[in-house]
Order: C-alpha cells, then structure tokens, then sequence
C-alpha cells in the first residue's frame, strides 16, 4: 500500500518528464516527396516573412514563425535548417525589399530550423513542449542571435557595449509579449495539422519502447 502510494505519483513525473525531455535528432529522407514539401514550406516561409511591420534593423514583427514551426514539425531539424537557410537566401536576394543580406541571419535560420525539427518532428504536440520550444527559439535566435546581427552590422568608430545592450533592451519586451502569442499560435496550428494525419509518426511500439528505456535510465 505504501509502496503504490508513494511510486504513482514518481511514475507519472517520469512519464511527464520523457514527453518533455524528447528530442529528434534525426529527420526524413531527402527524397523527391521529401524535398517538394520542403521548397512548398520555403514558399510559405518567405510569403510571412513578407508579412511584415517595423524596422527589420531594429524591430520587426512578422508571422514567420509559423512556417518555421511547420517546416521543423514536417522536415526535421536537418532538412529544416537548409530549407530555412534557403529561405532566408531567397528573401535577401532575390526577394530583397531593402534589408542588407548578412551571413549572420542565415546562420540564425539554419539554427532556427535545426531547433523546430528537435522539438516537434514526430513528437506529441502539448501546450508545454511549445511554450518551451518557443523559449528556446526566441532566446538563441531572436533575443541572442538577431541582436547580435544587429550590433555587428551597426559597427562605427563610435559603437560600445552600450549599443548592443540598446538594442536588447528595445527588443526585449517585444520577444517577451510575442512568447506566449506564438506559443497560442502555433499549438494551435500545429493540433489541427496532426488530427489530419499528413505526416507520417513513430509507431506507438517505437514510442513504448523509447520510454521503456528512459524509465529503466532514471531508475
């Protein structure tokens, strides 16, 4: 009796804490079908990031990240990360509507594909998986990544530490509000696609085991 009382409660933290903690590292195939979807979610992926307000040189707001959560939950973090980098090459090249191409923002793109495709590629789609994924892609690519690109772009004789740490201090609270609006968003998006079925998943047999090992790893 004691022993039920007190393991149950363990237990379900365990199974709590492998949904969680699941990462895929591994992605599809670069096949024919493969690569279709890919320059489809390319397309779409330049179209939002067009949809935009604010000064791309210090603050922007766009609904790219939509397209960036569908290409990681479709492709995979590494078909992910070169489709995002053709975005982004496509959208500062051929598409330029006035930004400065820097090797720094397709950097960012690549890791941001890199991170959708290890959080949601073939994973169960909760509210904590994508407040968390967003936590993540908002702190390395936004908040880190683009004001450093920033900073690094708006170097003169006259720049200090003080520069970056003004930009961060106007980005901030944009990224701040936008969490939890993308977070919405894209569980939203992303319940409704899996309900259709579109994309082929692990096999629960593949998923049981998976957490069979973990639980035996954590005791």
């Amino acid at each position: 009796m004691n022993g039920n009382v007190n393991v149950f409660p363990n237990e379900i933290f365990k199974r709590e804490w492998i949904d969680m903690s699941t990462l895929s590292f591994a992605g599809p195939r670069f096949t024919t079908k493969n690569l279709t979807l890919a320059a489809m979610l390319v397309a779409l992926q330049v179209i939002l990031n067009k949809l935009s307000i604010g000064d791309p040189a210090v603050l922007k707001f766009s609904f790219g990240f939509i397209a960036t959560a569908l290409i990681g939950y479709c492709l995979g973090p590494w078909i992910g990360g070169w489709s995002m980098v053709v975005s982004d090459i496509i959208s500062n090249t051929i598409l330029n509507s006035g930004s400065l191409f820097f090797p720094g923002f397709t950097l960012s793109a690549f890791i941001a594909g890199v991170i959708a495709g290890m959080f949601l590629y073939q994973q169960q789609i909760s509210w904590q998986r994508i407040l968390i994924y967003e936590f993540f892609q908002i702190l390395l690519t936004n908040v880190i990544g683009t004001t450093l690109w920033l900073y690094l772009m708006s170097l003169s004789s006259s720049s200090s530490s003080h520069t970056f740490m003004a930009l961060l201090f106007i980005r901030l609270p944009k990224e701040l509000i936008m969490w939890p609006i993308e977070t919405l968003l894209v569980l939203v998006i992303l319940r409704q696609l899996s309900r259709l079925n579109l994309i082929a998943k692990k096999s629960e047999k593949e998923i049981h085991l998976k957490k069979y090992c973990i639980l035996n790893e954590l005791g």
